[in-house]
C-alpha cells in the first residue's frame, strides 16, 4: 500500500480539486482509499454529495484519530474509490494538542489494517498548518504540492518542507516528495514561477495540470472528467508519473 499525501499550507491552491481526480486516476490502477483530513470536506462533498450531515458525524476519520472506532467502521464504499469522510467537527483535533503523539499514531495503526486491501490512499489535508497536516505527513509516502502561479507560492512552499523535515525527525523517515504545477498559463511570469520550481532540485515537479473550465465545473458539480477528455489525460498522466516515484522501475546492472 502506497499513501499520496496532497498538501500545500496555502489556499486556493487547487489541493481538493487535485485529490478528488488523481484518486479517480489511481483508482484505474488499484484499489484506493481516499481519506479526507480538511476540515472544510471538499472532498468529501464531491464522493458523498447524498450522505447527510447525521450519517457523515458517525462515521469521519475524527472518530478514527481519537480511538472511537476502528477504521473498517468509517470506510464508505463507492463505485470508484472509497473514502473516509471529514466534517466540521475535525476541528476539534486542534484543541487536544497535548495529545498530539497518540493521534499522528492512530491513522498509523489505521491504516496497517486495511493495508492488504488497498494499493493506494490519498490524504487530502487543511491549507494551513495544522495538527491534521503532521498526521498526514507521518504516514506519507509521497508529498504531493499542488501550487499555483500565486507570489506566495514559493514562501508556501518552503513553509510545507519545514513542516516535512520535522516529521522526517521524529519518524526517521525520509519522505519523497513532488511538486504539481496547478493552473500556469503560457505567460512569462508563469513560466519563470515555474522554472523557479524546477529548479529546486531535491523535489521533483510532476506533469502540469492545465487552465481547465472543464475541471471546475466537473470538481463543482460532482462530476468526474470526460474519459478521453484533455483534462482526463492530464489526470491520467499524473497519476503515472506519481507511480514511477512510488515504484520505480528496477534497474539492473549491464554486464
Amino acid at each position: 500500500m502506497k499513501v499520496v499525501v496532497m498538501s500545500n499550507i496555502k489556499g486556493g491552491s487547487g489541493k481538493s480539486t487535485t485529490a478528488v481526480h488523481v484518486s479517480e486516476a489511481l483508482a484505474r490502477r488499484g484499489k484506493t482509499l481516499v481519506i479526507d483530513l480538511d476540515m472544510q470536506a471538499d472532498v468529501t462533498d464531491f464522493f458523498l454529495p447524498g450522505v447527510s450531515l447525521e450519517e457523515l458525524e458517525k462515521k469521519n476519520i475524527l472518530l478514527l484519530l481519537t480511538g472511537q472506532k476502528s477504521i473498517g467502521d468509517l470506510i464508505f464504499h463507492g463505485k470508484s474509490v472509497d473514502i473516509i469522510p471529514a466534517t466540521l467537527t475535525l476541528s476539534r483535533l486542534q484543541k487536544l494538542t497535548e495529545e498530539s503523539y497518540f493521534f499522528l499514531n492512530q491513522l498509523r495503526k489505521g491504516l496497517e489494517q486495511v493495508s492488504s486491501t488497498y494499493e493506494y490512499v490519498v490524504i487530502d489535508t487543511p491549507g494551513s498548518s495544522r495538527l491534521e497536516l503532521n498526521i498526514a505527513l507521518t504516514v506519507a509516502n509521497l508529498v504531493t504540492i499542488p501550487v499555483t502561479p500565486s507570489k506566495w507560492a514559493i514562501r508556501a512552499v518552503n513553509l510545507l518542507l519545514d513542516e516535512l523535515a520535522a516529521t522526517e525527525t521524529l519518524f526517521s523517515g525520509k519522505k519523497d516528495a513532488a511538486f504539481i504545477p496547478v493552473l500556469f498559463g503560457t505567460s512569462q511570469k508563469h513560466r519563470d514561477l515555474l522554472e523557479r520550481l524546477k529548479s529546486i532540485e531535491e523535489i521533483k515537479t510532476l506533469p502540469e495540470i492545465p487552465r481547465s473550465e472543464s475541471i471546475k465545473t466537473k470538481t463543482e458539480r460532482h462530476q468526474f472528467l470526460k474519459k478521453d477528455s484533455n483534462p482526463w489525460h492530464s489526470f491520467d498522466h499524473l497519476a503515472d508519473a506519481i507511480l514511477l516515484i512510488l515504484d520505480p522501475p528496477m534497474s539492473y546492472p549491464l554486464g
